[in-house]
């Protein structure tokens, strides 16, 4: 786990990225990009907090993994749940095989 990561699960706040606004003519700490652990209602920056050029927040794709996709998916655990799984027994017809 990240250092980041690591800091986000002790605050539970969220982790941004952020990069320069014109990496072509920024300075090396902002030029490849941060991590900002911040609160969800907090503005996002503008500026480096190191060299106060222009920055941008970087949008990225949320990551998530479980444990096992086999187990969560499961007979044993969808029932468990509350689940229906229903089985294509032919002419329209499906059959609940967690029933």
């Amino acid at each position: 786990m990240t250092e980041s990561r690591s800091r986000q699960k002790m605050t539970g706040m969220p982790t941004y990225d952020y990069r320069a606004a014109d990496a072509a003519n920024a300075k090396e700490c902002c030029a490849e990009g941060f991590e900002v652990v911040q609160r969800i209602a907090e503005d996002p920056l503008t500026t480096c907090p190191e060299c106060g050029g222009p920055i941008v927040r970087v949008i990225n794709a949320v990551g998530f993994s479980t444990k096992s996709h086999k187990s969560m998916m499961s007979d044993a655990n969808l029932k468990k749940n509350g689940f229906k799984k229903l089985v294509k027994e032919g002419d329209g017809k499906y059959r609940n095989v967690l029933a």
